[in-house]
């Protein structure tokens, strides 16, 4: 960084050492923990803080009386391997300095919220929530208790809630039948024991007649979107009238992601596809919604040999002869493109390139300049012959029209379009040809960055929006 000169150049290294290790993260992790705890010893604190599994899970099941909140939670926590905790899990082991403050008979109903607050924080300081994680069920069950738990500063990570209509969980319930020795739920439809001994002692119990099934709907409307406001940000809702494994299949998916981070990230997106897949245009439009410069190389070319640098001279005579202009050159025009202040501060887009496997590792191993995302946009060839071969030139404007697409709006401007040379069917052809001799071994390195193919031959904004979904959410891998 220059400190002479105003305003300061960030190195774009720093900031991919900071996405790299996920320091944004770590630092609001520490001072969100150091303000909810305020530890005496702030430094001791921080240090076991960051000795912790950070990337364990925290959730929260919701849902309404038979809603399978309950079936739902233990099969995740056999997916996960993670701790689950019930409130009668919670009284039946009360830390010593908490008995004394417990009612004669605890209920889940007699002990205020901050007090259920204290317990959950005890329980989920130990070492096997800590290491493994954990999964909540059966609370919290209105707003203050929910409250008191943030207060806490018990956080979940992901919280679901299993809905459906009241009518299909009063017919759900009426089936629904509870193994008294093991306390394992079973439904006389689609859920019946194996073992005839399992079958014979199984019994139903009486919060699941119609009556009271009714009186326990109307408490859960009564609180629900309360609860939900305070999860907001974290909650996603499924729809529990579905198979269960359908249920499980969304609530895994769901909690397996990282939540998307909120982190300053300055995206570094290459779109790759051949002739005709529309690149230059979905470019266009996620850099107008989202301000994200885009870096043409075929453009940065042109550019060059117009204004006749060194480097256009020594470009010019590939070009003419239409072959590939050395990597050693275009890796330098890239570095002092994406140098430029812009880049670093808001990203970028590029198109054009790389082409080959080699200059997408040249690209990937340069400091500052490995992409983020990768799109692959792939369209068969009899779709992008039709669509270039149709598509025309207005020689005094520039702008382009498409026959079907975008016809001219006048007869005077169709009357002047002409088809520009690079679009007949042979030339088109050729240059789909050359994409597809390095596709392959583009693809093979891609993939190991999670790469993201889109189907180009859909119209033009279903390709934005794949492209868009596939920027802003996080990926599998890594979260970035």
């Amino acid at each position: 960084m220059d400190q002479t000169a105003r305003p300061l150049n960030i190195s774009p290294e720093f900031l991919l050492y900071a996405e790299k290790y996920a320091l944004f993260e770590l630092f609001q992790r520490c001072v969100s923990s150091l303000l909810i705890d305020r530890p005496s010893d702030p430094i001791t604190y921080l240090i076991e803080l960051l000795k912790k599994d950070s990337d364990a899970p925290k959730i929260i099941i919701l849902g309404s009386p038979a809603s399978g909140r309950h079936t739902t939670a233990k099969l995740l926590q056999k997916k996960l391997n993670t701790i689950l905790i019930e409130p009668d899990d919670l009284l039946r082991d009360v830390p010593t300095k908490l008995r004394d403050k417990l009612p004669a008979n605890p209920t889940i109903n007699n002990i205020s919220s901050s007090l259920w607050a204290q317990l959950y924080e005890e329980r989920l300081k130990e070492f096997d929530c800590i290491r493994r994680g954990w999964i909540l069920v059966d609370f919290p069950m209105n707003r203050d208790q929910t409250l008191a738990l943030q207060a806490r500063g018990i956080c979940p990570r992901h919280v679901v809630c299993l809905e459906a209509p009241d009518h299909v969980m009063i017919e759900r319930a009426a089936g629904k039948r509870i193994d008294p020795k093991t306390k394992d739920i079973y439904h006389i439809t689609w859920n019946i024991p194996s073992s005839r001994d399992v079958q014979e002692r199984l019994i139903q119990l009486e919060e699941n007649s119609e009556k009271i099934m009714v009186l326990r709907l109307k408490e859960y409307r009564r609180n629900i979107d309360g609860i939900k406001d305070c999860f907001k940000s974290v909650l996603r809702s499924i729809n529990a009238d579905q198979p269960l494994n359908d249920v499980h299949t969304q609530v895994y998916s769901y909690t397996s992601k990282k939540p998307r981070s909120v982190a300053p990230r300055t995206p570094r997106i290459v779109i790759i596809g051949p002739t005709g897949s529309g690149r230059k245009t979905v470019a266009t439009q996620v850099s107008r919604k989202y301000d994200i410069p885009i870096v043409s190389i075929p453009t940065l070319i042109k550019q060059q040999i117009v204004n006749k640098t060194p480097a256009g001279v020594s470009m010019k005579q590939y070009v003419a002869r239409q072959a590939l202009v050395p990597d050693s050159l275009v890796m330098q025009l890239i570095r002092d493109r994406l140098n430029q202040r812009d880049c670093i501060t808001k990203g970028w887009i590029m198109i054009g390139f790389p082409r080959t496997r080699e200059q997408a590792e040249s690209l990937a191993r340069t400091p500052g300049l490995a992409p983020s995302r990768a799109f692959f946009l792939d369209i068969p060839l009899d779709i992008a012959v039709e669509r270039l071969t149709q598509r025309l030139l207005d020689p005094i404007t520039g702008d382009r029209y498409h026959t079907h697409e975008n016809p001219a709006r006048t007869h005077n401007i169709k009357e002047r379009l002409v088809q520009h040379p690079a679009d007949d069917k042979e030339t088109v052809q050729k240059r789909y040809q050359a994409y597809t001799i390095y596709y392959d071994e583009l693809q093979d390195f891609y993939a190991e960055q999670d790469a993201i193919h889109v189907a180009a031959d859909q119209d033009a904004y279903t390709v934005f929006e794949a492209i868009e979904a596939g920027i802003v959410n996080p990926l599998n891998k890594d979260g970035c």
